[in-house]
């Protein structure tokens, strides 16, 4: 039996036009599935519905079996990485990463000696206020208080977002430390990270679409989005989609490329997103240079993949 299963889930804000449709995911024991996509694609949101504090309004989620509108929140037992903006700029550090262990009744020992270790490893001054400590800081807290207990399933939103890279590395190499014996979702939309954290398949978002769970190879051989190719590493090109007798071409800058046939000729002639895959630096003079362009190519208003 799968840890989670969601099965054909839909869910759409009261009065608003946001919505996602189909979400269709399983995650085992253990397994890490990374939720990717841009900012505002609906990753944070759809977390949210995954532990039950936003209602879905059609479809099931099972957890372990059970649907999640039959447990209390108590009995989830789910683990949700809060938002930054929550803490009371007061609180003590200690005291908030130490509060889910407390609540469990865990021995004063074992609490101490988990706060000496996230002091080490997220240089956190337990004893500090939230007020004064930094970015990255606060980003390590909130990891820290995450996996103070165990848990069925936790759930990791983009907490480290925005940090500069250097600082983003270093929470993300903390998160992949903390989680490699874990159940976990993690939602991103950094690409690197996306690619270490995940143990089998993707989910990607884009503009509240959901894309079906891949493995990073399926997504790399056929990405279905043009967010799927970003995340497998394709540049992408507007250029014009041309025919020539049964041939279909790019026309990308002044250069023109054999592609394949697209679904319908009604997007022949209109600018298309095309994906090309680098072989070397880009040229200051061509967008392509010595770039190969690839089969799949996109519809630029709703992204989606229009070859054949």
């Amino acid at each position: 039996m799968a840890l989670l299963e969601v099965k054909d889930v839909d869910f759409r804000y009261y009065g608003s036009s946001f919505e996602l449709k189909g979400v269709n995911l399983s995650l085992n024991n253990v397994d890490k599935l990374v939720i990717y996509g841009r900012e505002n694609a609906g990753k944070t949101t759809l977390l949210r519905v995954l532990c039950g504090l936003e209602n879905y309004v059609r479809g099931s989620i099972l957890l372990e079996g059970i649907e999640l509108k039959e447990l209390s929140h108590k009995d989830m037992d789910v683990g949700f990485s809060f938002d930054r903006r929550i803490l009371d700029g007061k609180a003590i550090a200690g005291e908030i990463i130490s509060m889910p262990m407390k609540l469990r009744e865990v021995p004063p020992k074992d609490i101490d000696n988990y706060l000496e270790e996230m002091a080490k490893k997220c240089n956190l001054p337990m004893q500090a206020q939230v007020k004064d400590l930094s970015d990255m800081q606060v980003a390590m807290l909130i990891l820290a208080r995450l996996f103070s207990v165990d848990r069925r399933l936790y759930l990791v939103d983009d907490v480290w977002k925005d940090l500069p890279e250097e600082e983003k590395s270093i929470v993300e190499d903390f998160l992949i430390e903390i989680v490699k014996d874990k159940s976990v979702i993690v939602a991103s939309d950094d690409e690197k990270l996306a690619k270490r954290v995940t143990t089998g398949k993707i989910l990607v978002l884009t503009d509240r679409e959901v894309a079906p769970m891949l493995s990073l190879d399926e997504i790399s051989s056929r990405p279905i989005n043009m967010q799927s190719a970003i995340l497998a590493g394709y540049e992408l090109h507007i250029g014009e989609l041309i025919k020539e007798s049964d041939n279909y071409f790019a026309i990308i800058g002044a250069e023109q490329y054999l592609v394949a046939k697209p679904i319908c000729d009604i997007y022949v002639g209109k600018r298309v997103c095309f994906a090309i895959k680098r072989l070397g630096e880009l040229s200051d003079k061509d967008e392509v240079g010595d770039g190969e362009v690839m089969s799949f190519y996109y519809d630029v208003d709703v992204e989606r993949i229009i070859t054949a």
